[in-house]
C-alpha cells in the first residue's frame, strides 16, 4: 500500500518533533540519536518533547494535540496507550501533519507507517532462551510494561504464548505491569520472590523492569537461583549484566527506528509516498558470549 499525508503548510518546516513514551528512560535517547543524525543529513532540527513517565497517558494526549497545532514538518512518536492516543493522532493527520509511529503504535490505520521492534518475535526469542537455561521447567516471574500499551501487550503475549505452547513444565506467575517504573518493578519483584521462594527465572519487558528485578534478586541473595532476561541494554542495566545478575538482554535497534522515521517524514514532506505500512526490526539476544562483538556494541552504544 502506498501512503501519503495531506498537503499542509508547515509553520515550522525545518522542525520534526520526536515524542517518546517518556523522558525518564535512556532507551529513547538512542532513538533520538538516530532521528538527529538523519535530520542533520536532511536539514531538520529534531525537537524532543515528552511526558516524564510512561503512565502519564492524558499528558501525552494533550502534548500531541499542542504540538500538532504548531504545525511542524512532522511528528515522530511512541504512544503510551494504543487507544487513548488514537483521537489526537487521527486529528493531527487530518489537519495535514505527517505522523510516523515508532516503537509503540496506536489502534488506527491513520499513521503513515509504523516502525518498531518485532515485539512478539522478540518476546518469543526471550521466552525460548530463558526456558532453555532453566531446563524447560520451574516457575518464572513476568514484569510487563502497561496493559494498554501496544508494545506491552505484544511483549506479554509473545512471552506467555510461547511458554504455553512449547514449555508445559514452566509455570509463569501472573504478569505484574509496572509502567517501566524501576521503583514499582523492585517492589513487584520483591513481592513475587517472597510469594514464590521456588522461583527460578524472571522475564522483563523493559530495561527499568530489569533494573528493579536485578536489585530485588541481589537484595534477596538469589543471584545463583534466579535467571533474569530483560528487554533493553540500557546504561543503568549494563553493570548488572556485567556482574552476572542479569544473564541476557534482548536488544532492539532504536537508532534505526529514529533514522528511518525521519527519512519517512522527509519523503512525505517532499511529495513522495511510503511503500510499507509497517516495518518490523528483529532483536538480538545479548549474552556474555557475544557481548564484545562489534555489531552488538553498536546496539549498546549507537
Amino acid at each position: 500500500m502506498l501512503l501519503s499525508a495531506a498537503v499542509v503548510f508547515a509553520q515550522k518546516p525545518d522542525t520534526i518533533v520526536f515524542i517518546p513514551k517518556s523522558t525518564d528512560v535512556t532507551y529513547w535517547l538512542f532513538l533520538r540519536k538516530g532521528a538527529s543524525d538523519k535530520g542533520k543529513e536532511l536539514g531538520y532540527k529534531i525537537d524532543y518533547q515528552g511526558v516524564a513517565r510512561e503512565s502519564e497517558i492524558a499528558g501525552q494526549v494533550s502534548l500531541v494535540s499542542n504540538i500538532a497545532a504548531s504545525k511542524p514538518a512532522g511528528i515522530l512518536m511512541a504512544a503510551t496507550d494504543a487507544k487513548a492516543l488514537v483521537p489526537p493522532v487521527e486529528q493531527a493527520i487530518k489537519d495535514g501533519v505527517p505522523i510516523i509511529m515508532v516503537d509503540s503504535g496506536v489502534d488506527s490505520d491513520a499513521p503513515l507507517t509504523y516502525i518498531a521492534t518485532d515485539n512478539v518475535a522478540g518476546a518469543a526469542e526471550g521466552a525460548r532462551w530463558l526456558a532453555e537455561v532453566i531446563g524447560g521447567q520451574g516457575k518464572v516471574g513476568n514484569l510487563g510494561i502497561l496493559a494498554g500499551s501496544q508494545t506491552g501487550r505484544e511483549r506479554d503475549e509473545g512471552f506467555l504464548d510461547t511458554i504455553a505452547a512449547e514449555y508445559p513444565d514452566i509455570e509463569v506467575v501472573p504478569t505484574q505491569f509496572t509502567g517501566c517504573d524501576p521503583s514499582k518493578a523492585i517492589n513487584a519483584a520483591t513481592d513475587i520472590l517472597t510469594a514464590n521462594p521456588d522461583l527460578v527465572g524472571f522475564y522483563s519487558a523493559c530495561g527499568p523492569n530489569g533494573l528493579g528485578i536485578a536489585q530485588a534478586v541481589k537484595a534477596a541473595g538469589l543471584e545463583d537461583q534466579v535467571t533474569i532476561i530483560t528487554f533493553d541494554p540500557n546504561p543503568e542495566v549494563i553493570p548488572l549484566f556485567e556482574d552476572g545478575t542479569i544473564e541476557a538482554m534482548i536488544a532492539q535497534d532504536p537508532y534505526q527506528m529514529g533514522y528511518q522515521g525521519v527519512y519517512a517524514i522527509d519523503t512525505v514532506v517532499n511529495g513522495g509516498t511510503i511503500a510499507d505500512k509497517e516495518t518490523l526490526i528483529p532483536v538480538t539476544i545479548i549474552t556474555l558470549d557475544n557481548y564484545s562483538d562489534p555489531d552488538v556494541q553498536k546496539l549498546i552504544n549507537p
